[in-house]
């Protein structure tokens, strides 16, 4: 399986919910907050209440693996070739790390935060994280499998 990688001008990326996508105003105000984010995830409300995710630290490579609910940000590595199935292979042994609580109406939308909210996917690529509305704690884990090959990975955990 072929992932499709996204990047950004130097700065992070954000997930927003695809309903409050106009909320987001990028280099008008919301990429200076996006850019306090000093860890690896953060959260941030936007006006109308809704929440966004941050993706901080580094503005690592970054793809999404729809069936494991999950982000995979690329470190270092020799090739693309194979990182669904070394991520898959990596996440039962995976020390997970417990993340922030990310509430959500639907469907999300991971874009460059510099960008306006509606800009994503015509002015800056974009990706449809395509999770049912409710509350999702993000946790963070490396995958290592050798000194050649490391990826943070971001799993969105469903919470009842």
């Amino acid at each position: 399986m072929s992932l499709t990688w996204l990047e950004t001008e130097g700065g992070p990326f954000i997930v927003v919910p695809r309903t409050t996508l106009s909320h987001w105003s990028g280099r008008e105000g919301d990429y200076d907050r996006a850019c306090e984010v000093m860890g690896l995830l953060g959260i941030l409300e936007l006006p109308d209440g809704a929440e966004a995710l941050v993706l901080g630290d580094e503005p690592l490579s970054t793809a999404y693996l729809p069936e494991l609910r999950a982000l995979v940000r690329w470190c270092y590595a020799e090739s693309e070739e194979g990182v669904a199935d070394i991520v898959r292979a990596g996440l039962p042994t995976a020390e997970w790390d417990e993340g922030p609580v990310l509430s959500t109406t639907g469907e999300l939308v991971m874009f460059d935060a510099a960008y306006f909210g509606t800009e994503a996917g015509t002015l800056t690529d974009s990706t449809v994280l395509e999770l049912g509305a409710g509350r999702y704690r993000v946790d963070s884990a490396s995958i290592e499998p050798d000194q050649l090959t490391s990826f943070h990975v971001h799993r969105f955990v469903e919470l009842t």
